[in-house]
C-alpha cells in the first residue's frame, strides 16, 4: 500500500510544480516582429573566402563580388541574344535558404526586356543557380541559421 501512496505522492507533486511548464505567454505581433528584425549583431551570409577579409563593409563587397562574378562568368559561357538595342536595369531579387543556396525569387524587369529577351528569366535561374553555396545568415538571438533576401541590379546592354 505504501508504494501506491508514495507513487500518487511523486505524480501529484510532479503535477503541481510542474503546471509552470504550460503556462502560455501572449506574444504580440509586434514583438515577433522586433525579435525578428536584423540587427547589427546578427550575421549576413558569407562566403569562406570573405572571412579573413578585415570589417564588414569589405565582407560585404567580398560577398557582392562573388555572386557578382558567378553571375557575369555564367551570362559570358551563355550570351543573351536580344532583338532589338535597349539599356536597361533589371532587379533580381535572390533567397540565400539557412543551408547557404541561393535561388533567384523574383525578376522585375519591362516589357521591352521580356520581348527582346524571352529566355531572360530561365537564363537567370540558370545563373543564379551556379552561384556558390555560402555560409547562411544567423539570428544571433536565436542562434539558428536564417533565410535572407536581397535585391541585386543587373544592367543589361543589348546591341
Amino acid at each position: 500500500m505504501k508504494p501506491k501512496i508514495l507513487t500518487s505522492l511523486v505524480l501529484i507533486s510532479v503535477i503541481f510544480y510542474g503546471c509552470h511548464l504550460f503556462d502560455l505567454k501572449k506574444v504580440t505581433p509586434q514583438e515577433i516582429e522586433l525579435a525578428s528584425s536584423w540587427t547589427e549583431n546578427d550575421q549576413a551570409p558569407n562566403f569562406l573566402e570573405c572571412e579573413s577579409v578585415a570589417g564588414k563593409e569589405n565582407q560585404k563587397m567580398c560577398f557582392e563580388t562573388i555572386v557578382s562574378n558567378a553571375i557575369l562568368d555564367y551570362l559570358q559561357q551563355n550570351p543573351l541574344q536580344s532583338s532589338i538595342y535597349f539599356e536597361e536595369e533589371v532587379e533580381l531579387t535572390l533567397r540565400i535558404g539557412s543551408e547557404g543556396i541561393f535561388a533567384l525569387e523574383l525578376m522585375n524587369y519591362s516589357d521591352v526586356v521580356k520581348k527582346a529577351i524571352p529566355n531572360l528569366e530561365e537564363t537567370m535561374q540558370n545563373a543564379v543557380s551556379r552561384i556558390p553555396q555560402a555560409q547562411p545568415a544567423i539570428k544571433t538571438n536565436v542562434g539558428t541559421f536564417v533565410t535572407t533576401r536581397f535585391i541585386l541590379p543587373v544592367m543589361i546592354y543589348a546591341e
